[in-house]
């Protein structure tokens, strides 16, 4: 412990630049094109690592130790936000509408310092290692298609952990549960087609507006319990006195048990379909489920347990009382593969992700490390 102690003290000065130097350049889902490629030139400096030909483009997957032992896949997401940074900082972000405000770049940062530590420590290992910068986590989920590339085989892991940085949970802790932890989500886009025509005169039109305020409150009778449906935009019309042709409705539903949530998006489905036809309306149904519910299993949940107890001290392990509503396609990891998907708490001293004050606390790092650091010298493939 001793020796880990001091590696991550050498190393988390160089750590830290890695993260601003992120920070600096954040791109968005499929485009992370100066991300990867200061990844890979960091990467390239590091002995007895082998920097694999991307799978899907602007992802990076490095490879460390015997390929014969049971492999360990850490996974880092590299993608940014379209969003204008407010921060006043010195390593702000340089790109007109885009930053980090979901802590990526610090995600990168921990795998990073996670493999300067190993590089020195790869003697005790009893696993091989795989270090994968994942693009695409926001909107896209592009995990599926690092999945499909075979980007985790060769040799094929045998378990795959996350950290997402997490804001209001005590700093430095890692925060976790059994079974679902992140929702499933979908995005849906509704346009409704009826018959234009003068606001004087309502009854020689067929108002899509209407039919849309219907169907925004019909909503909240097909909700089941634990799943959530919100309506987030309504688009339509353009003055005071024209009835518009169409109007648009926009919006996401999530869930935590697939069976509820399947059924919200039949039921969903329907109850557009009627409305619109009762009201003489076209309707046109789009909804895409891009992010399965991301679930932990009891063998990877002890992992993470046993290895936040040991390496940062009991106090460091919290239990999850309730699943989050938001969604990772980190998901499409434990749907194949062993693993876990674990928080790692900022504390109170950051603003909450996906807004444009947020930032990744760089305090946090070391704990990060270590826990990657810890579960590498505690996995052996024959733990569970």
């Amino acid at each position: 412990m001793k020796n880990l102690d001091s590696l991550i003290k050498k190393h988390l000065p160089e750590v830290i630049e890695f993260r601003h130097d992120l920070h600096k350049i954040p791109e968005l889902a499929g485009e992370e094109h100066l991300t990867s490629a200061y990844i890979r030139e960091k990467l390239a400096k590091i002995p007895d690592l082998e920097v694999q030909e991307p799978f899907i483009g602007t992802d990076v997957v490095a490879l460390m130790g015997d390929p014969e032992k049971p492999n360990l896949t850490l996974r880092a997401d590299i993608d940014a936000l379209p969003i204008e940074e407010k921060n006043d900082l010195p390593y702000v972000s340089t790109r007109k509408g885009f930053m980090h405000a979901c802590g990526h770049d610090g995600h990168a940062a921990m795998v990073y310092g996670a493999i300067l530590c190993l590089q020195e420590l790869k003697d005790d290992l009893n696993c091989s290692l795989r270090f994968l910068f994942q693009p695409g986590e926001e909107i896209r989920a592009m995990a599926k298609k690092v999945v499909e590339a075979g980007a985790l085989e060769n040799p094929e892991a045998a378990f795959v952990a996350g950290l997402h940085n997490w804001p209001k949970v005590p700093h430095g802790t890692i925060f976790t549960k059994t079974g679902a932890v992140m929702a499933a989500a979908g995005f849906f886009r509704i346009v409704i087609t009826g018959v234009g025509g003068h606001g004087s005169a309502p009854k020689a039109a067929k108002n899509p507006l209407e039919t849309a305020s219907k169907l925004v409150t019909a909503t909240k009778r097909i909700i089941p319990e634990g799943c959530v449906l919100t309506v987030c935009a309504l688009n339509g019309g353009s003055n005071s006195n024209v009835i518009p042709e169409q109007a648009e409705l926009q919006g996401t539903i999530r869930y935590l048990d697939p069976e509820a949530g399947e059924k919200m998006v039949v039921d969903f489905e329907k109850l557009c379909k009627d409305i619109c036809a009762e009201d003489d309306v076209k309707c046109d149904f789009n909804l895409d489920l891009p992010y399965p519910v991301t679930m932990n299993k009891e063998y990877g949940y002890e992992m993470a347990k046993k290895c936040a107890v040991k390496y940062l001290g009991p106090e460091y392990f919290k239990e999850m009382e309730n699943s989050s509503m938001g969604s990772e396609d980190f998901a499409f990891y434990l749907q194949k593969y062993d693993g876990f998907f674990a928080f790692l708490g900022n504390g109170d001293n950051t603003a909450n992700l996906h807004t444009d004050r947020f930032n990744f606390d760089d305090s946090v790092l070391e704990k990060g490390i270590r826990f990657f650091v810890g579960l590498a010298l505690e996995f052996n493939g024959e733990n569970k």
